[in-house]
């Protein structure tokens, strides 16, 4: 079976495409988004591939769709203008039964040569007859005069009604080659949305759910996956919200203003996340810093070493003059003899207090160095596994009272190792953020201050690294 390219953003590199010239049902109860993922469908088909569609509506008229899609930058009016797109409101012929309708909309695809088409919807439809029959017959003439003999691909928009499992009356399912769908859903209260493939002949799905995002389009969002530029550019910081420290990420600075002088910010790390993974929010903090001439201080996770090191510097083009006001430290047991200048090397066995006094030099010596406070950035793990409770409660609040007292920048990174440590410092930081993920999809939001969810994603398109994060809305 030939698969086409459905152009949403996200939804070809998930499933691979849509079987061409086919069947397709898009179900999901009220607010989940099927009109939208159709008429993207619609939309995409003619912006990207030059493909006439028509868009059948039983359910409401052309000003109220034309003005719900330009509200998310579907401009189907100029594809109007370009013999692309043609809107059928039928609401009107609803009492003629599915005979008129179906020769109305024959007549109409066959005219308009489209090749793709959508019926929203067949819910709608079922209202209007008194006889399962008439719909088998609906979707039999619109599969045999349409789909097979035009090679039009369509979409049927069917409704599933609250507390209802089951799809539409039991055959149409049956009858397509696809279904989809629709689902609303929570993360620790947070909305969410997913999108669920049921069925997709001639194409296996290795991963039949993600999140999605109704926010300028339907777009979705497939397992994460880590993207590599062989020569990056260095990231381009955004500027620093009013007496407040950018957090590295343009995004991030305008959902949540920001980091407070003096300020201690906690990320939680869902233990499922890898290092990789989570490194798309740290890094781009050490990285703002370092661009606008601030120092670093970074405490790495358990097992890095100076490669990890090198890894950050190579992702973000970190220059000499930067790396001279980087300070990094490392188990003395991972780097061997004469490490680089801005490696701190420190023994565990010597206790807290002794790692306590290297940090808080290594912060005062940056400080008078270049008339600024770092960045002091630490993975909870190596503390946790280091020092126990009691030496890494008192690492943190003394971090935390010299971060305050000098109006620089912590960041602790917890990936929940010890849960008992997690809730001691989720009540000393200013700022809470989590990190989850969901169906491969990572999610961040805040919980001191609130946010929504968040979908985060990688971009490379400019030549450096760039990290996004799209509401779920």
């Amino acid at each position: 079976m030939e698969l086409i390219a459905s152009g949403i953003p996200g939804m070809d590199e998930l499933i691979g495409g849509l079987p061409e010239g086919e069947l397709i049902i898009v179900a999901g109860g009220p607010g989940t988004g099927k009109t939208m993922l159709s008429a993207g469908f619609i939309y995409w088909g003619a912006v990207k591939y030059g493909q006439r569609g028509v868009y059948v509506s039983l359910s409401e008229d052309r000003e109220t769709f034309m003005r719900n899609m330009r509200a998310v930058g579907y401009d189907f009016e100029k594809l109007e203008e370009r013999g692309l797109f043609k809107f059928l409101d039928l609401l009107t012929l609803m009492e003629t039964g599915t005979a008129e309708l179906l020769k109305l909309i024959i007549s109409e695809t066959t005219s308009f040569k489209a090749q793709r088409l959508v019926v929203d919807s067949l819910t709608a439809i079922a209202q209007g007859v008194s006889n399962p029959r008439e719909l088998r017959v609906f979707l039999h003439s619109l599969l045999s005069r349409i789909m097979r003999e035009l090679n039009c691909t369509a979409i049927l928009i069917e409704e599933v009604p609250f507390g209802e499992k089951g799809i539409g009356h039991g055959f149409e399912e049956f009858v397509a080659s696809a279904v989809i769908v629709l689902e609303k859903d929570m993360i620790d209260d947070k909305f969410m949305r997913r999108i669920r493939i049921e069925k997709l002949r001639g194409s296996p799905v290795t991963n039949n759910r993600a999140c999605f995002t109704l926010r300028s389009g339907f777009e979705v969002f497939p397992p994460y996956r880590h993207q590599k530029i062989e020569n990056p550019k260095s990231l381009r910081p955004p500027r620093d919200p009013p007496n407040r420290y950018s957090t590295g990420i343009e995004d991030l600075d305008l959902h949540l203003g920001g980091y407070p002088k003096g300020s201690t910010a906690l990320l939680e790390i869902d233990p499922r996340i890898t290092r990789d993974q989570y490194r798309i929010i740290t890094w781009p903090h050490s990285a703002g810093f370092l661009q606008k001439g601030r120092p670093i201080i970074t405490i790495p996770g358990m097992g890095s070493n100076l490669r990890d090191v090198n890894a950050f510097y190579e992702a973000y083009a970190v220059t000499e003059e930067q790396r001279r006001i980087s300070r990094h430290f490392l188990a003395a047991s991972s780097i061997g003899h004469n490490p680089p200048q801005n490696i701190i090397p420190y023994d565990p066995n010597e206790g807290a207090d002794a790692f306590i006094s290297k940090l808080e030099d290594a912060a005062e010596s940056l400080l008078k160095e270049c008339g600024k406070p770092p960045l002091i950035t630490v993975s909870m793990d190596s503390m946790e596994f280091n020092y126990g409770d009691e030496g890494t409660l008192k690492i943190v609040a003394r971090l935390s009272a010299w971060t305050r007292r000098n109006e620089g920048l912590s960041l602790l990174v917890d990936k929940l190792t010890f849960p008992e440590i997690s809730k001691r410092l989720a009540s000393i930081a200013t700022i809470h953020l989590k990190l989850t993920r969901k169906h491969g999809c990572l999610l961040l939001y805040g919980v001191k201050p609130r946010t929504t969810l968040y979908a985060v994603k990688l971009e490379t398109e400019e030549g450096y690294y760039q990290t996004r994060l799209i509401p779920i809305i």
